[in-house]
Order: C-alpha cells, then structure tokens, then sequence
C-alpha cells in the first residue's frame, strides 16, 4: 500500500472518531503519541516527534525539519466484578462491553532554525467509558450503567533555544469536554427500576498555560520538564432526562409518570463542573550505546482537586452529588529504544508502574480503579521524508476489593460491594511527513 493511502486512512480515522473516552488511572490518558506509547510514555527528555506537544514542547527545538503527524490509538478496556457472598443469596457478577474506543493526535511542528520552533496539536488526555452488560439488571445500576467522560485538547505552543542546548516552551492548552451518565432509581417499596436517568453536557471551553524545559549538554544526555496546568471544566446548561423504566402494564407504572410530573417533566436542566488535575513529569534521557538509547520518567497528577461532581438542578429536589475525594499520584516510567538501522528502522519497549489516586471509599461502577503495570512494545520505520509506527500497550490493573474485614467499605446499598479486574489493550498506528 502507498505510503501517501496509510496516512490517508489514519486522517480518516482520526476525522471520524473524535475523542471517545477511555480507560486510564484515575481517567488520565497519557497514549497521545505511538512512538512515545511504544517507549511506556517515557518520553519527556526525548520528545523528538510531533506529540512533544503534549509530552514535552521544548523538544520542537531540537527538531530540524517542519513535519506533519497523524497518530491513532485503539483502546480496549474490560472490567470484571465479583460480588461478595450475602447471606442466603448467589454472588453477583458483572463484565463490561467489550468496545473499542479511537484516540487521535494530529500535530504539526516547525522549527524556524532562528531559535524559534512552534506547533500545533490536538490530543485526548482525559477520558472514561464503561458500559457495563446487561444495565437493567447490573447491581450497579442506581450509580451507573453506562458513563462517558471526553475530553480534547488543542494545543498551540512556541519554544525558544535560550541557550546552546537548552529550550524553554510555552503553550496553552485549550479545553472542551463531554459528559454522559446513565443510571436507574428504585421503586423504594419493591426495588424495581423505576426511572431511568441520563445526564449529558458539554463544557465550555477552557484555557490555561503549559510549559516545557528541555536541556541537552550533549549527545548522550538529555533532561526535560514538562507541566500541564489543572483545569475545572464548568457546564452551564447541561441536560438531563428522566423515563420511566416500569412497562406499561405493570401495576407500578403510574408511580414513577406521577413523579416524573410532579418534578416538572422528564427534560431537566443542570449545571456541574469537573476539576482535572495538572501534570508534571521529569525526564532524564541517555545514550547507552551508539545505538541503544534509554529514558526514565516521573509523572506527578494533582488529582487531589477531584473531590467530587456536584449536579446542580433547575429543580432542587433533583440535586445530588458524587464524592471522589482522588488524592495526587504518581507514575515511573522506562523507554529503550534500540536502531536496528540507523537512521531507518527501531524496535522500542516501554513499562509503567502507575498508582491510582483513587480511595478505596470511591471504587464504584463508574470507575473502579486499581494501580496498574502497562507493558509495551512498538516498532518505527523511515523512509525518505516519511515515517512510520507501531505499537501495543497491554494495561494490567491489580485487583482491587471494596471490602474490608467482611464488610464494606463504603455505607449504602447503591454501591455493589466486592473484587473488580481491569485489562486494556492498546494499539497505535502512525504516520509522519517531514518537510
């Protein structure tokens, strides 16, 4: 297949998706580039492609070409549940649809060879999406049965060589997110879904700085810092619908129509907002051998600004709020990268051991989430003015219970309370153009 037809169905791709939510610790996505994926996201002291743009912009001036790059990440998240043994009843079991959820990167960088380089990038680094199987029956229902949080990014930043070997970068990061919840009510007599309820919205946009510091003494070593500010995402004129879940032939069935009136009908109005943390990661790079390159990055999350997602209702007597209460985290990363042809073809391998900033209090349909090994492998081939890449990314979260002592740990009957698994696989195809 020609090169220039590969690019074209990756743009396709990427054009078609959008930015569908997936999984990530806490609901970080850190996948914004295949090249940096294939190196287990160590990529803050190297940043050497068109997604330094979200990884680390000093590193547009270190590079020598004005390039054009497309990325599309495929992610496959599965969660699994076990429920905890009650008395006189079966365990409760539940598993996520199996979906596929695209993640593009689209760059474009140039350096100006007058100390100046810049660039443009759109990237997803935030997002969530569980679907559970079977949402009418799940006993997690009364929290969530089906959850989508997405999140772009465009990112415009400029980096000046301030001095021989050392860069410092400045960009925005201008935000828009979505958001989706479904759940159902109990009739609270008999338990039987009653209303089921669907929350959308989309933010208003947000803006707020990013920075970049790359320093490069020589050909062996580099060292970057990269930050990204948080962001509190606000939702002016969200919507919410209620319907009835209860047939029509059900003697139930006037209960839920009654209440549904008696708030004002099934299309509500809500505002909200969800803070998103800021990212900070330290990078050292080094040159082993001519050929075999290593890099090792520490990544701190302020999730502590995630405490909660407070709905905000027209009608009061619809107001709720879900209790987060995230804690700052952190992540090691290591890359090697290995020139099997100089200059034309590398096999890259990457791992990550990423610890969630989630409570154990918190761990719920919505999100249960565990501390994680990712492992990963990918491959890049140059030819000409293009390049090519590969990679695979398998996301192993440690099992976690919500359990304690025999009892829960959280006190309502809303949340199911027993042992969740997480794996995700990840696949990255990439195309570049280097003018």
């Amino acid at each position: 297949m020609r090169k220039t037809t590969i690019c074209a169905l990756v743009g396709t791709a990427l054009i078609l998706s959008g930015a569908h939510p997936v999984l990530g610790a806490g609901f970080s996505i850190y996948e914004a580039g295949v090249r940096a994926t294939a190196l287990g996201g160590a990529f803050t002291a190297t940043a050497d492609d068109g997604s330094a743009l979200f990884y680390n912009a000093a590193g547009l001036s270190f590079q020598e070409r004005p390039s054009f790059n497309l990325h599309l990440m495929t992610i496959t998240p599965q969660f699994k549940f076990n429920g905890q043994l009650a008395k006189g009843g079966a365990v409760e079991t539940g598993q996520s649809d199996k979906k596929i959820f695209p993640v593009p990167g689209v760059y474009y960088t140039n350096n100006t060879g007058n100390k100046l380089a810049y660039g443009v990038g759109l990237y997803a680094p935030f997002g969530l999406g569980v679907t559970w199987k079977d949402g009418s029956e799940w006993i997690g229902r009364r929290v969530s049965h089906d959850v989508y949080i997405e999140t772009i990014y465009v990112t415009p930043a400029v980096s000046y060589l301030i001095a021989d070997g050392l860069a410092l970068a400045i960009g925005l990061d201008v935000a828009k997110q979505k958001i989706d919840l479904t759940k159902f009510s109990p009739e609270p007599t008999y338990g039987t879904n009653a209303i089921e309820t669907t929350i959308e919205g989309h933010s208003d946009i947000n803006v707020t700085p990013s920075f970049g510091l790359m320093y490069r003494p020589d050909d062996k070593l580099s060292l970057g810092v990269m930050y990204h500010h948080k962001k509190t995402m606000n939702y002016d004129d969200g919507d919410a619908t209620l319907n009835n879940a209860i047939p029509v032939d059900d003697p139930l069935y006037s209960w839920p129509a009654n209440l549904i009136a008696g708030l004002g009908g099934s299309d509500q109005k809500l505002t909200s907002e969800l803070n998103l943390p800021y990212i900070l990661s330290f990078g050292l790079a080094y040159r082993i051998q001519e050929r075999l390159a290593a890099e090792v990055n520490y990544v701190r999350f302020g999730w502590g600004t995630f405490e909660k997602l407070a709905l905000d209702f027209d009608n009061d007597n619809l107001d709720q709020t879900i209790h987060f209460n995230y804690e700052d985290t952190w992540q090691l990363r290591f890359g090697v990268d290995y020139q099997v042809m100089p200059g034309k073809f590398n096999l890259m391998a990457g791992y990550v051991r990423d610890n969630t900033p989630q409570p154990l209090a918190a761990v719920s349909p919505i999100l249960p989430d565990s501390d994680r090994n990712d492992y990963s492998l990918g491959a890049q081939y140059r030819s000409g003015a293009w390049d090519f890449g590969f990679t695979y990314m398998v996301v192993v979260g440690d099992e976690r219970t919500n359990v304690e002592n025999g009892e829960p740990v959280r006190n309502t009957t809303d949340y199911p309370f027993g042992t969740y698994k997480s794996l995700a696989n990840i696949f990255g195809l990439s195309c570049g153009y280097n003018f």
